[in-house]
């Protein structure tokens, strides 16, 4: 019925933008109806800025983070290279960076593994992680994924993997709330959550 009244484009571009994650079909038409109430210009503005950012920002081979021209925490002289944490996403890195408490290394899972959701070890690219563990032989990884049920499972299934090349590892504290995400906790907690994290 809705592609008779508004076309199949219409049906189309709401389809296009349910892809993006947390999206269901209802929010991507209501974001479909925002783009087409407005001027033209303004979409052309939000397509030419993902194009932009699409051709600009690369993953980065070593750490698997978001580079923008060449610059990436890998290539930082200053920061301790023996020292790794594993976090979920970008906005997680940003998170921890923005406690002041973390000076180290970091490795972007580009997401978590989960049985419900059909996300397997090679989805993330874990094999990329492995293979840096066993050549830089770390003092430490620190396993910062959200204490959800997923995160936990993410952060065991990686520790037993990766134990074996370094000499400590590590998951921060129970002190951010149960359920909660990395990249909403207040950086205060997550500097203590740092601080107060556990061996595994």
């Amino acid at each position: 019925m809705k592609e008779k009244i508004l076309g199949k484009e219409f049906d189309k571009l709401i389809e296009s933008l349910s892809k993006f994650p947390s999206i269901g079909e209802k929010t991507a038409s209501r974001l479909a109806l925002f783009l087409m109430k407005n001027p033209p210009n303004l979409t052309l503005e939000i397509a030419k800025s993902m194009v932009e950012a699409r051709k600009k920002v690369k993953i980065c081979n070593n750490c698997n983070s978001f580079v923008f021209e060449k610059k990436c925490f890998c290539n930082d002289p200053v920061r301790d290279s023996k020292i790794l944490c594993v976090v979920e996403n970008i906005f997680d890195m940003i998170s921890i960076e923005e406690s002041g408490e973390y000076k180290g290394q970091y490795h972007v899972l580009q997401g978590l593994l989960s049985v419900s959701k059909g996300i397997k070890p090679e989805d993330l690219k874990i094999d990329r992680l492995l293979k840096r563990v066993k050549k830089v032989k770390f003092n430490e990884i620190i396993f910062a994924t959200d204490p959800t049920n997923d995160g936990e499972f993410t952060a065991r299934f990686l520790n037993e993997r990766v134990q074996k090349y370094c000499n400590k590892t590590s998951r921060i504290a129970i002190g951010m709330p149960l359920g909660s995400e990395v990249d909403y906790i207040d950086k205060n907690t997550l500097a203590k959550s740092l601080i107060d994290r556990r061996k595994l």
